[in-house]
């Protein structure tokens, strides 16, 4: 109960960065590509990647539908995966989404789930 408000304060600020990343794919398209984003660093620790994929998320312009706090980051060798749940695919299967990123260069690719 005593995270109640701090996952009602990250819903709130998903809402916003809804909205401000809305505007700026409306302007420049070009720029979303599938499996294009890096951090530009070494991701060696699960702390790291959690709070890569985190930054990932809700840089989204569907940003409040990713469920961050059901976040799992896994070791797949050279890589992280990381799936989280969405709030739009209660129910549905597959009700997540799923990105890998890379640990030496920190580049982020999206996975497909099943």
């Amino acid at each position: 109960m005593k995270q109640l408000p701090f996952f009602a304060s990250m819903l709130v600020l998903a809402a916003c960065n809804s909205a401000q990343s809305v505007s700026t794919t409306e302007q420049a398209p070009a720029e979303q590509t599938p499996a294009a984003s890096t951090s530009g660093t070494e991701v060696s620790t699960e702390q790291q990647a959690a709070a890569v994929a985190t930054r990932y998320f809700r840089s989204q312009p569907d940003s409040a539908v990713y469920l961050v706090p059901t976040l799992r980051v896994m070791d797949a060798g050279p890589r992280w995966q990381v799936l989280v749940k969405r709030s739009d695919r209660v129910n549905i299967k597959p009700d997540g989404s799923a990105i890998e990123i890379d640990k030496q260069t920190g580049v982020i690719s999206t996975v497909a789930v099943k």
